[in-house]
């Protein structure tokens, strides 16, 4: 889990989810009873570590944005000088026309007929004093279109500074809610240790049970699915660890960004990020199903939580909750949705 995090005011993030003080339950007193919390504060924990991971991603969004909002600022200064320095040279050429036409190297239409000697000198001065003209005119759009450029540069530059500064002050918020929540998740992860200490050598056994043995490899070759599949069962018998990503212990959705960051695919942090990337899968169509799909779980009433990848036949691969290995099992009842990464 970060601990050291780089820069909006997150307050949903605080509030997604109720938890409540580490010693608001009466300590357990028997085996069965610690079991029972212990399954509690996963859940809890699982939902907190899921908002947490949300929150992650929405500060590294933020970030890129400060970083694309201040290179957009540069751009827009950098273009702001380049058309003052235009408008300045224009000015100057401007001014020359304007004094070379006091002067009377610009004559007017009247002028050129009341001084010229000859039907030719007319045609001459006539053509001179068009040509002037049309320069000075030229002129005169170059410096008013730098000029319009120049302004609508500063008015760029001026929107670019301030969503830097709004992006920078979302992400201050969303790091300052990071750290509290960090300390709420380390807080639960303590409790459910101590809870675990408590449990029967049965009790812990059956936490600690891999699951069955799961024959993988006569899986089809191509695919990212099934490739990121077999570099996540590799990982069997690997602890649960909160907010991991490898490579000694894994949560769900990191055991899903190791897997396929393997495959050279990118997934977000969250397990409820990770349920709107790729391709849906019907949900009740089991027979849709390919190993490799992503399986995304939910409590009632709440959203996405966990995810498991699936390896065929009615079974998936996951990182469960603390205190268990990376394992094998049937896919769980409270399924809400799958999706198909790549084809």
């Amino acid at each position: 889990m970060r601990q050291a995090l780089t820069a909006g005011a997150v307050v949903a993030v605080v509030s997604m989810v109720p938890i409540s003080p580490a010693g608001a339950d009466p300590d357990p007193t028997t085996a069965s009873e610690a079991l029972k919390q212990l399954k509690a504060l996963n859940d809890e924990a699982e939902k907190l570590t899921e908002d947490l991971h949300k929150a992650d991603d929405d500060l590294k969004a933020k970030e890129t944005e400060v970083a694309k909002a201040n290179e957009e600022l540069a751009k827009a200064n950098a273009a702001g000088e380049q058309a003052r320095r235009q408008e300045g040279e224009l000015r100057t050429h401007v001014d020359q026309l304007a004094s070379s036409s006091f002067q009377g190297a610009r004559m007017s239409h009247i002028s050129a007929l009341l001084l010229s000697k000859s039907p030719r000198d007319l045609l001459d001065q006539l053509s001179m004093v068009d040509l002037v003209t049309v320069e000075n005119k030229v002129a005169m759009d170059r410096l008013n279109a730098t000029i319009a450029q120049a302004g609508a540069a500063a008015r760029k530059a001026d929107e670019a500074k301030a969503g830097a500064a709004k992006a920078a002050q979302v992400a201050a918020g969303i790091k300052q809610s990071l750290d509290a929540r960090t300390r709420e998740a380390k807080a639960k992860q303590a409790k459910a240790e101590q809870h675990l200490a408590r449990l029967s050598r049965a009790d812990r056994d059956k936490l600690g049970d891999t699951g069955p043995e799961i024959d993988i490899s006569d899986l089809p070759e191509g695919g990212i699915g099934a490739a990121a599949l077999r570099h996540a069962v590799t990982q069997k018998g690997k602890m649960y660890g909160w907010g991991q990503v490898g490579p000694d212990r894994f949560d769900c959705s990191g055991l899903m960004v190791w897997a396929f960051r393997k495959v050279g695919v990118s997934l977000p942090r969250s397990s409820a990020a990770q349920s709107r990337v790729g391709t849906a899968v019907p949900t009740g169509n089991r027979a849709a199903w390919r190993p490799g799909d992503l399986l995304f779980f939910a409590h009632p009433g709440q959203g996405v939580s966990h995810v498991a990848i699936y390896v065929g036949g009615g079974n998936q691969f996951h990182a469960s909750q603390p205190g268990e290995p990376l394992k094998y099992g049937p896919v769980q009842k409270n399924l809400v949705g799958v999706r198909r990464i790549g084809t």
